[in-house]
């Protein structure tokens, strides 16, 4: 299956609306109602139950200026069982005009016994940008007893602005060769979850913003996960949480986004 989405934005009377929009199946993307905030909803949709040996996901994303996008996915993207030396793709390119703001929280990733998936994402900002963007991987079906029993995991994520690199997160898991459950990796975890916030305008120094997000999720998330946020680079935002649930990072990355989205207007 070789499948690629592409849409792009625009501004009409104060909203935010779709502009070019291409799609092959099993992909598909609907979008929701105006909530009065000027902002476009819409959410990316799979008719497959997930990606098979020789898959590959292409994923473009184009944001006018002053326009804002909240996307998010419809399930958890499950990376089905396939033999020793193959592999599933997932490719991103999101580029963000001056003004923009993009909110994409997907659904879990979740990697089945014998999986391999290698992703890259490719976020290239504009001045006065917003971005938030959250990843979640599942280390197998715990209840089935595939904990860290996929093949390979790889994900690189580079974020630019103007050209200029400023964060290449790179995750690599092989259980075979270094098991991810070990202290100071996983710590006993089967869930990670990620989440970069960033902010090209160079009048909005993070480090408050970052207190206050911090203050906020320390009053609601103490049980049951380990998390901690930094500042990545000047303008970025880095959090990080590992738990045993994924319903949990969920909550926690949608409560932080929601945080970010009020404290930095």
């Amino acid at each position: 299956m070789q499948s690629r989405l592409t849409l792009s934005t625009h501004k009409r009377d104060g909203n935010t609306v779709l502009g070019d929009y291409f799609a092959t199946p099993p992909l598909k993307l609907l979008t929701l109602p105006h909530h009065g905030d000027g902002v476009l909803h819409a959410m990316q949709m799979s008719s497959s139950p997930g990606l098979l040996a020789g898959d590959r996901i292409d994923i473009g994303i184009t944001l006018a200026a002053d326009s804002a996008l909240h996307l998010s996915t419809q399930a958890f993207t499950r990376v089905l069982s396939m033999h020793a030396g193959q592999q599933a793709e997932q490719h991103h390119i999101i580029s963000q005009a001056e003004g923009s703001c993009l909110t994409y929280l997907p659904h879990p990733l979740v990697l089945h016994g014998g999986s391999t998936l290698v992703q890259t994402t490719r976020i290239d900002l504009a001045d006065r940008c917003r971005l938030i963007y959250g990843e979640i991987t599942a280390a197998g079906r715990v209840l089935n007893g595939e904990t860290f029993a996929f093949a390979r995991f790889s994900s690189q994520l580079h974020i630019r602005h103007h050209g200029r690199l400023l964060v290449h997160d790179n995750i690599c898991w092989q259980p075979e060769l270094h098991h991810p459950a070990v202290l100071g990796q996983m710590e006993g975890y089967t869930h990670q979850a990620t989440l970069f916030y960033a902010d090209t305008n160079p009048d909005r120094p993070l480090k408050a913003l970052l207190d206050r997000l911090y203050h906020s999720l320390s009053e609601q998330f103490s049980d049951g996960l380990l998390w901690g946020a930094s500042l990545a680079a000047d303008n970025i935002i880095c959090l990080r949480a590992l738990a045993c649930r994924a319903e949990l990072l969920q909550q926690l990355l949608q409560q932080a986004a929601a945080s970010l989205q009020t404290q930095a207007v």
